[in-house]
């Protein structure tokens, strides 16, 4: 049981340090690298069962496309990504009610 939480521990941080380079990213033009890097946090999560991260991170993915709810700012869904990975809960409610946030805070 104890690996497993270092294992997760280890998984949280790496998340940490992709999403810092998200915040970084996202204030410039370079789409493509924003992009491959949400891709990268999604996978990560995914790998994990960290639901939660993988919903915000789909939902940024398609904020970010042509066509998508691109009006909604970046920043909204990198502080919920923050809150997702430190977050307890991996269910897909939790993943959903996090993503409601968003919406809730844009409105």
């Amino acid at each position: 049981m104890r690996a497993e939480q270092d294992a997760m521990m280890l998984v949280r941080a790496d998340l940490c340090e992709r999403l810092e380079t998200l915040r970084i990213l996202s204030g410039r033009q370079l789409g493509r690298d924003f992009d491959v890097a949400v891709a990268g946090v999604r996978q990560l999560a995914a790998a994990y069962g960290l639901t939660p991260v993988v919903r915000l991170a789909e939902a940024l993915e398609r904020a970010g496309r042509p066509g998508g709810p691109g009006a909604c700012p970046r920043a909204l869904y990198l502080d919920r990504l923050q809150d997702a990975i430190g977050c307890t809960r991996l269910d897909e409610a939790a993943g959903q009610a996090m993503i409601a946030s968003v919406s809730v805070r844009f409105a």
